[in-house]
């Protein structure tokens, strides 16, 4: 699902990438976009989403090149397809969302024994990330304490305010947003207690791989140069968040972004190691998210990701200004 054009007699690849809406999880793409990476690379980039497409489905009939989404969705679809999309690149390195109550305390995860929960279902990354938290804790969920995880989204946090549920996990931007209005206070981030578990991972068709190999190499030398360059010089997001991201107050988008860089959520670190791979497939086996096995062989390709931590380097500001002036003045 790529189109090719003339341009210095070279051909440029564009690559239809689905996010299925947009995110701040996202932020590495939107800066390689903003920042023009993805030009450097000889590449073009076509975002497709639930809002500009006839199809909520990016599967079907290969409408995307490559596809951003969570583990669970990714490694369910490759135990029942073995041809489905490979992992190329994780986007986003932890979870994104935040747990609330409805006062202020001395939270500790231990303390949700005998409580109830509204959480996301298991077969989510943010399910399964709680899953994990609770399991780690040495808590057997539905036993220790109860997961309300089949309630609505639209509905979740009216529920909370009626009454229902000790805690409630939302994503980043509705938690802020309710600690605002007074509907709770924000006491625990899932994603650093549970640590490495990718939120968001860049995925390839296999036929893009074999057919346009240099195309996917830059795309993620361009997402590493993002990470990379985010991680040195935070600054950088401005100007992609205002474009991407315009739908949220800019408070909200600076907690979130502060939130997320002190976390590591965005970490120069495109690969998929053995370790968590092997975590996060255990637990869907544990949690029955899991149709067949699956293995790190047949599901993960590192070798872009590999060779792209290889090719770009960060180059501090002053250096590039210096480069840039002398090329000004010959």
């Amino acid at each position: 699902m790529h189109s090719v054009h003339e341009r210095d007699k070279e051909e440029v690849v564009t690559l239809k990438v689905w996010e299925s809406e947009k995110s701040m999880l996202h932020l590495p793409l939107y800066v390689a976009i903003k920042e023009g990476y993805f030009d450097e690379q000889g590449i073009k980039i076509q975002l497709l989403n639930r809002s500009n497409t006839a199809t909520q489905d990016p599967y079907a009939d290969n409408l995307a090149d490559i596809i951003l989404t969570d583990p669970v969705n990714c490694l369910y679809r490759k135990s029942v397809n073995p041809s489905a999309p490979l992992i190329i690149a994780v986007l986003a390195h932890r979870d994104g969302t935040f747990l609330l109550a409805r006062e202020k305390e001395n939270f500790t995860w231990e303390g949700l024994k005998d409580k109830n929960i509204i959480c996301y279902p298991p077969e989510t990354g943010p399910g399964l990330v709680m899953e994990k938290i609770i399991r780690d804790t040495g808590m057997v969920p539905m036993r220790d304490l109860c997961l309300y995880n089949r309630i609505p989204d639209e509905l979740r946090l009216g529920v909370f305010k009626s009454g229902s549920g000790s805690y409630i996990q939302l994503t980043a931007a509705k938690a802020i947003m309710a600690e605002e209005t007074g509907a709770g206070h924000i006491i625990a981030r899932p994603g650093e207690k549970a640590g490495a578990f990718p939120s968001v991972l860049c995925t390839v068709q296999p036929e893009i791989i074999n057919n346009h190999a240099d195309a996917v190499q830059g795309f993620v030398n361009a997402i590493y140069k993002a990470q990379l360059w985010m991680q040195h010089e935070p600054d950088i997001v401005t100007g992609a968040v205002k474009i991407y991201l315009d739908e949220l107050d800019k408070k909200t988008r600076n907690k979130i972004i502060q939130y997320y860089l002190k976390m590591g959520m965005w970490s120069p670190y495109p690969q998929v190691d053995v370790k968590t791979f092997n975590d996060i497939t255990q637990l869907m086996k544990t949690s029955g998210q899991l149709a067949v096995p699956v293995t790190f062989k047949g599901t993960v390709n590192n070798i872009f990701a590999s060779q792209a931590i290889n090719t770009i380097k960060y180059i501090p500001k002053e250096e590039r200004e210096k480069s840039w002036f002398k090329k000004i003045i010959g």
